[in-house]
């Protein structure tokens, strides 16, 4: 069953640092450094790690050749800093969000234990191009895209949608036959608006994402089994009707 709530402790900007420090250390102790790893974090975690936008995520969703290698760190983490038990996964890996050639576009974030534990992320428009596949209503996934396209209008004089196509043919090929057509539309959209008309949107789109999700917790605790990821389209798009929105 999906799981919209917990009463575990975030990730924050505060503790995000800490808390991989003290994973690379525990790794150390379990595994020494005779085991190099690298650690390739995407999504909400990327975001937390390398934007303004975001003030906390429950789960770092990670690039790893083989979690069997740090399952127990993660797990013995997680009871120090009352994480939930997959507070690092790759279980994005299996979605159509993966593409085999992140790795290439991931950029050093930090690294511990004489260079031998190595954390990447994912970002711009490459990490854009995977929010688009996602495109997940109860998720942060479209608002986080706009916040990422005002850090580019601010960073970068000529952002423009071709800088997202091209990212998108990198990772996934054509298009057509990981993006949504709705949701392409809305980007291209929004690549054209000023940061003012973004940030306005952002407000706007954050609010109705926190209600979407709080929906679903209230449906998921009064009836049991309903909110499943493969029925989660078809309860929200019957929210929307009875909203009238």
């Amino acid at each position: 069953m999906t799981q919209f709530s917990s009463d575990k402790t975030l990730i924050t900007k505060e503790n995000a640092y800490p808390i991989l420090k003290a994973f690379a250390k525990e790794y150390k102790k379990q595994n020494g450094t005779s085991a190099p790893v690298e650690l390739v974090i995407v999504g909400g975690g990327s975001i937390l790690l390398n934007y303004g936008f975001r003030e906390a995520t429950q789960y770092f969703d990670i690039m790893v050749q083989s979690m069997g290698l740090i399952k127990n760190v993660s797990y013995r983490i997680a009871d120090l800093y009352n994480l939930p038990d997959n507070w690092l996964n790759s279980d994005f890996m299996r979605t159509a969000s993966y593409s085999d050639k992140l790795r290439e576009v991931s950029k050093h974030f930090c690294s511990f234990n004489n260079g031998s534990l190595e954390f990447r992320t994912v970002n711009g428009e490459y990490l854009i191009a995977m929010k688009m596949v996602s495109a997940r209503e109860y998720r942060n996934d479209i608002s986080d895209v706009i916040g990422i396209i005002i850090y580019m209008k601010n960073e970068l004089e000529n952002f423009s949608m071709d800088r997202i196509n091209h990212a998108i043919e990198f990772l996934y090929g054509r298009r057509e036959n990981v993006i949504k057509e709705d949701v392409y539309d809305k980007v291209k959209e929004y690549s054209k608006w000023s940061v003012a008309e973004l940030e306005k949107e952002y407000e706007v789109l954050t609010q109705v994402e926190k209600q979407t999700k709080q929906d679903l917790i209230n449906i998921n605790e009064k009836y049991q089994g309903v909110v499943e990821e493969e029925s989660i389209d078809t309860v929200i798009e019957g929210l929307r009707r009875r909203k009238g929105r």
